[in-house]
């Protein structure tokens, strides 16, 4: 497999941090999202971390989709565009929200990656966590 990485991409959001997502999980589920991302470990290959759990103490297994925001909302299929999905979810243990944020990166009109990082419930950043 190749993948191609482009590191001059920046990318800057300027939208609300958990906001008003409920009106827009229509037609979406976490179906869409892999069970696992992957981490590199240098010149040891890859590991698969699991994206559909609770990142909280409780170790949950199950989480439920409360809303999906992206931004922008379509792609024009010119050069490069860079989208951000925030998956905001639920675990059904411990009843915590947080946010799945998926940045997609498409050369016109292709995706050629998504880089994965978290969000707690406060909107706080919890770094990478991988990519598919």
């Amino acid at each position: 497999m190749v993948r191609l990485i482009i590191s001059s991409v920046h990318v800057i959001y300027s939208g609300d941090r958990l906001g008003n997502v409920n009106a827009m999980t229509e037609g979406r589920s976490l179906d869409e999202l892999p069970d696992a991302v992957f981490v590199p470990l240098g010149r040891r290959g890859m590991e698969g971390v699991t994206l559909k759990e609770c990142t909280y103490a409780c170790d949950g297994k199950e989480i439920s989709l409360k809303g999906v925001k992206t931004d922008p909302p379509e792609i024009t299929g010119k050069s490069v565009e860079v989208v951000i999905e925030d998956w905001t979810v639920e675990c059904d243990k411990c009843h915590r929200e947080f946010v799945i944020r998926c940045r997609i990166r498409y050369i016109d009109g292709a995706r050629i990656d998504t880089m994965v990082s978290l969000l707690d419930d406060k909107g706080h950043n919890l770094g990478w966590l991988g990519n598919y």
